[in-house]
């Protein structure tokens, strides 16, 4: 693909599948940690559902960075199965931006090992998790989620 496109006024940026698979993309995924929370939980809500990565612990923020959405599948397996994928590729799509985009879950269902995608913060009572990708097509994000 070699052609910008755009959708609903949003440029779809150029991106081969190659270029997917050599590291473009980058994957951020931040929780928050309130005064009134275990951190513990919080870290263990994040490895149920991002079981492999790296928590970094910084101040009121548990974070983990990836250059792969693989670190993506638990959700992806979880949403499947839920047929919640059009309410995913649509919050995808509505925040898409320059090659960017990004979508939160439920904390408090990530702890019981379920995902719950919402669509604003306040959907969340303790806060959401936010995972951010860096460097997409959202095309190809799309697919990735459907296979």
């Amino acid at each position: 693909m070699t052609n910008t496109r755009t959708a609903n006024k949003k440029t779809i940026l150029p991106y081969t599948r190659l270029e997917m698979e050599n590291n473009r993309i980058k994957v951020t995924i931040v929780a928050s940690v309130n005064s009134t929370e275990d951190r513990q939980k919080v870290i263990f809500a994040l490895n149920n559902i991002f079981p492999n990565s790296e928590l970094i612990e910084k101040k009121n923020n548990i974070s983990t960075k990836m250059d792969d959405l693989r670190v993506l599948e638990k959700i992806k397996e979880k949403i499947r199965s839920k047929k919640s994928l059009a309410v995913l590729q649509r919050i995808l799509h509505n925040n898409y931006h320059m090659g960017n985009t990004w979508f939160l879950i439920n904390k408090q269902a990530a702890f019981v090992d379920n995902v719950a995608i919402i669509e604003n913060e306040d959907e969340s009572p303790l806060g959401p998790i936010k995972i951010s990708i860096n460097g997409c097509n959202l095309e190809q994000i799309k697919e990735w989620f459907e296979r």
